[in-house]
């Protein structure tokens, strides 16, 4: 199966179509009238419906075109589900916690709230041109530079460029592990993370690479000495790089648009001719079923 970017699902059918989120939850009701109830799926899915409305032939044309070539059940689609499209910066993160953590990517959620409950819909099909992120309350550039950002649209994840990143000079392995580097990265400080990558680890497991480290402490005037909480007792450590990312005190945000991957929920359409009149057939479906498919 394969899914297809583009083109879209037509937007002027989606528009009249029924249809929405689905749960499925078991509900066991005891003989004392008290019941049980287990979620089956561990996020919801939408299900949609393009039938039922008269068509005209141009319409059931457009129509039948687009679930022939998607071969039916056969390959995924973009589709606009216009009661929920879009995110602001309110309802838009990135990441469960829309902070940063010290890492370099993050997934697009959306978030919905009713008081202290709330529910978080990852988002994987962004629509290319309408995102804007958001760091601390500032803009973020798409581009290559240092702080910018990318924003994969096939997969919703957003990657950071590093603000800094710095050779590691040295490594000092133990219960609380040290590396230095000859030039400082002043935006991190105690408390904070660091990101080491690409530094040959051997004598155990490797918990140096591709891990975002908490600082304990920092010292010196170059070359700089970064302990973290990290032990890396009986390992030898050397090389590698340090880099920073959004930390957990900037806020990670996002707003703009986005389609529900999908595929037909049937591999056949019954038409009906319904009315013919001086303007031409008008044809109807009782059900052409689409459904959110997991990527």
């Amino acid at each position: 199966m394969s899914f297809y970017e583009t083109p879209r699902f037509p937007d002027t059918i989606a528009y009249q179509a029924t249809g929405g989120p689905e749960f499925s939850t078991t509900v066991v009701i005891a003989s004392s009238g008290y019941e049980q109830r287990n979620s089956n799926w561990s996020s919801v899915r939408h299900r949609y419906d393009v039938g039922y409305t008269a068509r005209t032939q141009s319409q059931k044309d457009e129509i039948a075109a687009f679930f022939m070539a998607m071969g039916g059940r056969q390959h995924g689609f973009r589709f606009k589900d216009w009661a929920d499209f879009e995110a602001t910066v309110t309802t838009g993160y990135l990441g469960a916690g829309a902070v940063g953590t010290g890492l370099a990517t993050y997934q697009m959620l959306k978030h919905y709230a009713n008081g202290a409950v709330t529910y978080q819909r990852t988002i994987t099909k962004p629509v290319s041109g309408s995102i804007s992120l958001t760091r601390a309350g500032s803009p973020v550039t798409l581009g290559a530079g240092a702080g910018n950002a990318a924003i994969d649209t096939t997969t919703g994840i957003v990657t950071f460029v590093a603000d800094d990143s710095e050779s590691i000079t040295g490594h000092t392995p133990g219960a609380s592990h040290q590396f230095t580097t000859a030039a400082d990265m002043s935006m991190l400080a105690i408390g904070e993370k660091v990101y080491i990558s690409g530094a040959t680890v051997s004598g155990g497991t490797d918990v140096v690479n591709g891990v975002a480290h908490t600082i304990s402490n920092k010292s010196g005037a170059g070359p700089y000495t970064w302990t973290l909480s990290t032990t890396t007792t009986g390992l030898t450590v050397s090389g590698g790089t340090a880099y920073a990312y959004p930390q957990a005190g900037e806020a990670l945000k996002w707003a703009g648009q986005f389609d529900v991957p999908t595929r037909f929920d049937t591999d056949r359409i019954d038409w009906q001719i319904a009315n013919r009149s001086g303007t031409g057939l008008l044809f109807v479906a009782q059900s052409i079923g689409i459904v959110e498919i997991r990527l």
